[in-house]
């Protein structure tokens, strides 16, 4: 088994600010590490290196995606605002987005990023691939940026690889803290993405992810909600992977899972 590996020292530039968000520094607002910030990243690579883990991976390189991959999701209304104020001094691309100058061009890079861990898959160089990128991606809506994402990544990937690899039946499988809303919104729709998301229950978003968002019209049953309660820990992620996510791979029999 060959596991391609997708990283670039340019997402380690992507500037989120500090841990007050949009806040002035001062009062009880301290300049702290932003939660979504490149150290964390940076110390995976490095641990990765250091262990040797790193020298088993087959490198993947990024480029970065073009304005017509993103308008597959986003709208160009959208992207000209992330666009102009990236080129300025930077700012909020929607709901707690923050981001500083040449932080649209980083992320057309993170996008591509995730479009070449795709192609090295579907192009059978690799058996599976992982991309460490940010910024991250899949809270990112069609036409607002949410929780630290610029561009959702992952649907983007998807609605790419339809066009240049011809696949049909994609599975999402999601697990974070966070809802996939993005993810969900770009798909919901959509009976050929099953997509799956395991999240703690109204963390963020607050109004969305709940199992009655299950699809709509042609794409009824093909999103899949699992919000757990907080503190759930190995037990409940096991059980739902084996008795949610496992038997519904089976049943729709995706030909990639993201």
């Amino acid at each position: 088994m060959k596991t391609g590996f997708v990283s670039h020292e340019k997402y380690f530039w992507h500037d989120t600010g500090h841990a007050g968000l949009w806040l002035p520094s001062g009062g009880f607002i301290q300049p702290d590490e932003h939660a979504e910030s490149p150290e964390s990243k940076r110390r995976i690579v490095n641990l990765m290196a250091v262990t040797g883990l790193l020298d088993e991976l087959i490198p993947i390189a990024p480029s970065s995606a073009t304005e017509v991959d993103l308008l597959r999701f986003h709208t160009q209304e959208y992207l000209s605002k992330i666009k102009g104020l990236s080129d300025g001094r930077g700012g909020d691309g929607g709901v707690t987005t923050p981001f500083g100058p040449g932080s649209y061009e980083i992320a057309l890079l993170s996008t591509g990023g995730v479009m070449a861990a795709f192609d090295a898959v579907l192009d059978d160089r690799v058996t599976n691939a992982y991309a460490l990128v940010r910024p991250p991606g899949h809270h990112a809506e069609s036409n607002l940026g949410k929780g630290f994402c610029l561009f959702s990544n992952a649907a983007l990937s998807i609605l790419r690889a339809r066009v240049t690899h011809g696949i049909e039946r994609v599975a999402v499988v999601d697990w974070d803290v966070h809802h996939g809303n993005g993810t969900q919104q770009a798909f919901y729709n959509d009976p050929n993405v099953l997509s799956i998301s395991i999240h703690q229950d109204r963390c963020f978003p607050l109004d969305s992810g709940g199992i009655e968002e299950n699809g709509q019209g042609w794409g009824l049953g093909a999103n899949i909600n699992v919000p757990l309660p907080p503190g759930s820990g190995r037990a409940p992620y096991l059980a739902v992977m084996d008795k949610v996510v496992s038997k519904a791979l089976r049943k729709f029999q995706p030909e990639l899972i993201v």
